[in-house]
């Protein structure tokens, strides 16, 4: 077979298994800026200043470095891309070093010169993320009146030019309701659309996001009344979660494998949400982190009070050591909200396999958590809610993984290395 004789998706996954055993970079996000002219309900980003914020010099270096390293797919990602005025000089720098380039924006400020930029140098994708279907419902979830309205004058720029624009959302309970609507809405325009309900904690540890999370029990219906979406889910289930093992790593994801993320002030992770093992790139070079501290977390053991690492479901569960880590304070903490979910969906799933009695199974337990069950030993959620401002700079807590540059000063770096990691909630497991 030639390469002329693949299709994307083989080019893709044949890519990824063979670029696995070496630890290429073949995928990486980029956030280019914290910076937002919306203030969305759900948004984990706490501090839209740009502090200490990459210089275009300095994102245009890192790029080539990822291109050398073997990197094929980039996304550019915010806080809102287009808030930084050197985006057309990064977004071309970033075409010339041949990656396969995704945008994700809120679509709000995208005129008609980036509509044409884009259409003389296309990207493989781009994504705006939809908070509505009207100006009144942007106002209750962005806290800006008139923003629908741009994004539909944003969506016609793309049609117009025929560029390669989806459009997603996030099932949050502000938009309950507008979920079925929105699917209607973009499959009249032709534009593929997706969803998720996916809400955790901000960067600075507060839980204030997760205030419009959408039940455990919506989540699930969602899955159920959606065909597309369901099968999706089943055919994922047989595929990935049932030959799903004990393992006694803290990752079980591809993060470090093959993708990595840049932060805005220059700090490559493994994962965007995971501000572990993380390497300063203003004070080296993207090979000596890739290859040095950003891999060692692959390697990190699971915590004896993990009490995910052997569950049969972690395939299937958004739970993860990064939404672990904001919500809990720990990277092996345990989220209920997600166990609940993860059951629940299994439950449906094994119902539709024929599997009645692992259904049932599955959603005693789903049952057992909503009524306030934990298990010994686990690490929770924190009770006490962190949703006052970050501390001063130097006074600890969540200062550095917020972004803020001051934590540690240019002259004051005395390594390239950067270890943040929040100090483990106390163990509250009531073992009921």
């Amino acid at each position: 077979m030639t390469v002329q004789d693949l299709t994307y998706n083989e080019f893709g996954a044949s890519l990824m298994r063979e670029g696995g055993g070496s630890r290429l970079p073949l995928s990486g996000s980029f956030e280019l800026t914290f910076k937002c002219n919306l203030r969305c309900v759900h948004c984990y980003i706490p501090d839209f200043s740009g502090r200490n914020e990459l210089s275009t010099g300095e994102i245009k270096r890192i790029l080539s470095e990822a291109a050398d390293e073997g990197c094929v797919w980039m996304l550019l990602t915010g806080g809102e891309i287009l808030c930084r005025g050197d985006f057309p000089e990064i977004y071309l720098h970033a075409k010339r070093q041949g990656f396969l380039l995704t945008l994700f924006s809120n679509g709000t400020l995208l005129d008609e010169r980036i509509a044409d930029l884009l259409a003389e140098y296309p990207p493989f994708g781009i994504e705006f993320t939809l908070y509505g279907l009207s100006d009144e419902t942007y106002l209750k979830t962005t806290g800006f009146p008139g923003r629908f309205t741009r994004v539909r004058r944003a969506i016609d720029l793309m049609l117009e030019r025929r560029l390669p624009l989806s459009l997603k959302a996030v099932a949050m309970e502000p938009l309950a309701g507008e979920i079925d609507r929105m699917s209607a809405f973009c499959e009249s325009l032709g534009i593929r659309f997706r969803y998720d309900a996916i809400v955790h904690g901000r960067l600075d540890g507060s839980l204030k996001p997760t205030d419009v999370r959408s039940t455990p029990e919506r989540v699930v219906e969602y899955d159920a009344t959606d065909p597309e979406r369901f099968n999706e889910w089943l055919k994922f289930y047989r595929r990935f979660v049932k030959p799903t093992r004990p393992t006694t790593y803290l990752m079980s994801c591809g993060a470090g494998v093959n993708s990595f993320h840049v932060t805005p002030q220059g700090t490559l992770l493994s994962c965007e949400a995971l501000p572990l093992n993380g390497y300063d790139l203003r004070a080296g070079g993207f090979r000596e982190g890739w290859y040095g501290i950003v891999g060692e977390i692959r390697s990190r053991p699971a915590a004896e009070f993990n009490v995910c690492a052997p569950c049969e479901l972690k395939a299937l569960c958004d739970r993860c050591p990064a939404t672990a880590l904001l919500e809990t304070g720990s990277p092996d903490g345990w989220i209920p909200y997600y166990c609940e979910i993860t059951h629940r969906r299994a439950a449906l799933l094994e119902e539709e396999i024929g599997h009645q009695e692992t259904a049932d199974r599955y959603r005693a337990h789903a049952e057992k958590v909503k009524s306030g069950w934990t298990p010994r030993g686990a690490i929770l959620p924190r009770a006490v809610r962190l949703d006052v401002p970050a501390p001063v700079c130097g006074a600890g807590g969540g200062c550095a993984a917020s972004g803020c540059g001051k934590a540690v000063s240019p002259a004051a770096r005395p390594t390239k290395l950067i270890q943040i990691e929040h100090p483990p909630a106390v163990a509250g497991g009531t073992g009921r």
